[in-house]
């Protein structure tokens, strides 16, 4: 089966499109994703109507719609006497999120071990190996953000159940929304080689080891991000 295009890539879709279809509040939402997801509005920042309004050059409706819709994906939350702020990381957030994580793509590993055909297998070893290859290097980060994003989500994709799709692209959206707080010092050591080794764990279809290899795979994620935070791991 051939891959098709992922269905929601955050940098690409998130930038503003020329589309003459796409409603105001749909060009909202993307012009702030953007801005959250490459940095621009970092975790804990105001959101105010007014000034997003006259940031998009809409009124505040399609303002209010994008903000709804973000608060419902994890990103943005709401604060008395504060209005909407970008969604601030604590522990138990992280944790749940990755907890999130491992329940989906363990099931996708386990899934794509028994259907995963020879082409996709060569198509996500090319995107491993690359991704490898750049992961914490010099590239910009964004970038190399965005490629750990689109394989994590094709792999999804693969299994073509549409509910895992949708499920990790939630999750992933907090973690490109966190990043930042990863050390780069310590995964380089941790993280070599392992998208080319998940890869071929979930080609050898065995079930239990697919999902093994993405239980560890996600908890090696997971560990130096609570290390930045000095708390126990869990």
């Amino acid at each position: 089966m051939q891959l098709h295009p992922t269905v929601y890539e955050p940098l690409e879709s998130a930038a503003i499109d020329s589309d003459p279809f796409l409603t105001s509040a749909e060009r909202v939402y993307r012009t702030i994703l953007r801005k959250i997801i490459q940095g621009e509005f970092p975790p804990g920042s105001r959101l105010p109507r007014r000034k997003l309004a006259e940031l998009t050059g809409v009124s505040q409706i399609p303002v209010l719609e994008a903000l709804k819709r973000l608060e419902q994906e994890g990103l943005v939350e709401y604060r008395p006497r504060c209005g909407c702020i970008v969604s601030i990381p604590t522990i138990h957030r992280i944790l749940d999120m990755y907890a999130l994580r491992e329940a989906v793509e363990c099931q996708v590993a386990r899934i794509l071990s028994q259907q995963i055909t020879q082409e996709q297998v060569e198509q996500f070893l090319r995107q491993a190996t690359h991704l490898d290859e750049i992961l914490y290097s010099s590239e910009e980060e964004g970038y190399v953000s965005d490629l750990h994003y689109k394989l994590h989500i094709q792999l999804a994709e693969a299994t073509e159940y549409e509910s895992l799709v949708s499920i990790l692209r939630k999750a992933n959206f907090l973690w490109l929304l966190w990043r930042g707080i990863h050390s780069k010092r310590e995964h380089r050591l941790r993280f070599k080689d392992s998208h080319v080794k998940l890869v071929k764990s979930i080609a050898e279809g065995n079930p239990q080891n697919a999902e093994e290899e993405m239980r560890h795979h996600i908890q090696e994620a997971k560990e130096p991000l609570l290390h930045d935070y000095n708390e126990p791991h869990a």
